[in-house]
């Protein structure tokens, strides 16, 4: 079956689908989050060596990446999708065309929770430099139940083939894209009205004085805060890429060296993947001007970490390899000022003190769609409202 029939058959109404009992559904996905979130498991000892490959992750970062995706998609936060899908009217017929992004390992899962949810059936396009997750979970998932086989599918393909996507898009109902704004704009073009994409952002970390004085609050919110870019070796939308801080200068110091030692720990915990030639050029640059400049920092191994103070008060996003940069501010109310030029780029906020709470509305409306405390940024579960609208609401337009 080629591509365009393969489109066909997921448009047609899918009567065993629909009709699967609700306790096998749920039985049947719960088994194989459990399955894929279990490193001795046969699914994941054949799927790991792969992943770690394509996916530049060391084998504990794998580990701790994929326990963050899947973790939000366990059986309470999937039971909680099912509630809300519910109270939605789903199209009889069509299916959702899922175009997935290589940063993050198992990132279809959380399209496909909400698919599976709402019984809409998808095609899932795997990125080309990682085809192995999709298609493996949906092999899966339809052994333990048969009626997921006809419904959901997963194929990878060089993006932006017209003679491949058109028959595609043309019989989606809705397309749900992770990639470049000029590759949304692409597709915005040629399936109007039919996209909801996520494009790149960024996120960052706050950190208000009045709470924090003691050292030892200053150090576990650095751990947290060291966690947030640590993982997926700081390559996803929620890593923080830089923190903003009315710390004075004794607790801004401790922060700074907090957050290189538990970014040391970590690098044990989850050792960095091989770093890109590019990306290492990149932190080794940041590196040498923060030297000349005199600035206070904290270099680890280059793929390490790498944490510098910077007085400069414009938003700038991190070249990556578990680098961040710490803004000192008297007082931390114009951020939102300072923020306004990434209006629609921005993902997430790590939020630490009474102070960075109050700038929630702010930030919500520079489009910032995720809160959270230090440390838990990166965990988002199903129903985060990424984009700033439910997900399931994502696939229904």
């Amino acid at each position: 079956m080629n591509l365009a029939q393969l489109a066909q058959a997921l448009a047609a109404p899918q009567p065993r689908l629909a009709n699967l009992p609700e306790p096998r559904l749920i039985a049947a996905w719960s088994e194989t989050v459990e399955a894929f979130l279990d490193p001795a498991s046969a699914e994941r000892r054949r799927l790991d060596p792969l992943l770690v490959r394509s996916c530049r992750l060391s084998p504990a970062g794998l580990d701790a990446a994929l326990a963050a995706v899947l973790g939000g998609v366990r059986e309470p936060a999937f039971r909680s999708l099912l509630r809300a899908a519910k109270q939605r009217r789903r199209p009889e017929a069509g299916f959702v065309l899922a175009i997935l992004a290589g940063n993050l390992p198992g990132l279809a899962v959380q399209p496909l929770a909400a698919a599976v949810a709402l019984r809409l059936p998808a095609l899932l396009k795997s990125p080309s430099a990682e085809p192995w997750f999709a298609p493996a979970f949906l092999e899966a998932l339809a052994r333990r139940e048969g009626a997921f086989r006809d419904a959901y599918a997963a194929a990878s393909w060089i993006g932006g083939d017209r003679e491949i996507e058109e028959p595609i898009l043309a019989l989606a109902h809705r397309v749900l894209a992770y990639g470049d704004q000029a590759t949304l704009d692409d597709l915005a073009r040629r399936a109007p009205g039919k996209l909801f994409g996520y494009g790149p952002k960024a996120s960052l970390g706050i950190v208000a004085s009045t709470d924090f004085a003691e050292p030892s609050g200053v150090r576990e919110i650095a751990a947290g805060l060291a966690r947030d870019v640590a993982l997926f070796d700081q390559r996803g939308c929620l890593s923080i890429s830089a923190v903003f801080t009315d710390l004075p200068a004794a607790e801004l110091g401790e922060l700074c060296s907090a957050m290189a030692e538990e970014l040391a720990r970590l690098a044990t915990l989850w050792p960095p993947g091989p770093a890109a030639p590019d990306t290492l050029a990149a932190v080794q640059q940041i590196r040498l001007e923060a030297e000349l400049r005199g600035l206070e920092h904290r270099f680890l191994a280059p793929s390490e970490g790498t944490v510098i103070v910077e007085p400069e008060l414009r938003f700038l996003p991190s070249p990556g390899l578990r680098t961040v940069r710490i803004h000192p501010l008297a007082d931390l109310s114009p951020l939102p000022e300072i923020l306004a030029p990434w209006t629609g780029r921005l993902q997430g906020a790590a939020l630490a003190g009474t102070a960075a709470k109050v700038l929630r509305p702010a930030l919500a409306a520079l489009g910032v769609s995720r809160f959270a405390p230090p440390g838990a940024l990166q965990h988002p579960d199903a129903s985060w409202h990424n984009g700033g609208i439910h997900p399931l609401d994502a696939l229904l337009g």
